[in-house]
């Protein structure tokens, strides 16, 4: 460790990234994947990184592209990106501008992520899928596009990360009738987040929401959705926010979003196992034909 509390590679690429040194730094909790800290710097600005050995390749610089890509689309607040070293023999590492995190207006900061959610969610017209593969998680991600969103949805999503299955809970689970429930979405798909639990959610004193830790793909926007209500969910006035730009939800939303979540559950259950399979057996017996 160097004087600044950070691992040496880490405080040459954060030098590198930001122009100017770590002098001290204090590590920040959450996260299960990374080590991270928020770290001041010899010109007296503050920075917040990531890192993570022997990381897989290009693990950090598809997070920037996903958060310059949401940041371009100039609806949801994300941190600026400073720069991104991915050395996947070594030590990897992702420099951002700091969030100023504050809970004095969550409600207010709340909606105002819902509205830019939702104005996210507008700007349709993209085929499902991403033109480069991503990370959800630890997890790699495929994005290859598809003739259509339900299609991708099954084959992309649950498919693939469904191996890790009880082979007869897998058989059923892709033998659902997603075509009952699913519909494309009109217009064509939106940029996602992709990744959009209460932990990767900020508000801050001013009143305004921002969103960290991407996994971004075009897809249905009730994808977003669905991860909102994971783990506790997100606040009553997110959804009022998201409403007032989006419109009223319908009454066959809950189902769709149920549905939707089998793709993050399988994530935990590839990530952590235990519980997340009988979470995965409860939602595929609901919706068994």
């Amino acid at each position: 460790m160097t004087s600044s509390g950070l691992p040496e590679p880490v405080v040459a690429a954060v030098t590198r990234h930001a122009g100017s040194e770590p002098v001290r730094s204090r590590a920040a909790h959450g996260g299960s994947i990374n080590q991270a800290a928020t770290v001041a710097l010899a010109d007296g600005r503050e920075v917040f990184c990531k890192w993570h050995h022997r990381a897989p390749a290009s693990f950090f610089e598809a997070e920037a592209d996903g958060l310059r890509r949401l940041a371009a689309t100039a609806t949801v607040r994300v941190p600026e990106v400073l720069g991104v070293s991915d050395d996947p023999g070594g030590t990897s590492v992702l420099t951002l501008a700091c969030i100023d995190a504050s809970r004095t207006r969550q409600d207010e900061a709340m909606a105002d992520l819902g509205r830019t959610l939702a104005a996210l969610h507008g700007k349709r017209g993209l085929r499902p899928g991403l033109d480069r593969p991503n990370f959800i998680g630890s997890l790699h991600q495929p994005n290859t596009s598809a003739d259509c969103w339900l299609t991708f949805f099954v084959e992309r999503r649950l498919e693939p990360l469904s191996q890790a299955l009880p082979s007869r809970l897998r058989s059923r689970l892709l033998a659902l009738p997603f075509e009952h429930y699913l519909t494309e979405p009109e217009g064509g798909c939106a940029l996602l987040h992709g990744d959009l639990w209460g932990g990767n959610a900020m508000t801050t004193a001013d009143g305004l929401g921002y969103v960290i830790d991407p996994a971004v793909y075009a897809g249905h926007p009730e994808v977003d959705l669905a991860m909102t209500r994971l783990f506790g969910g997100f606040s009553a006035s997110f959804y009022q926010g998201y409403q007032e730009v989006a419109g009223r939800f319908d009454g066959g939303l809950n189902d769709r979003l149920d549905l939707y979540n089998l793709y993050p559950l399988l994530v935990h259950v590839n990530l952590f196992g235990g519980g997340y399979v009988s979470q995965v057996a409860d939602t595929v017996e609901r919706f068994q034909a």
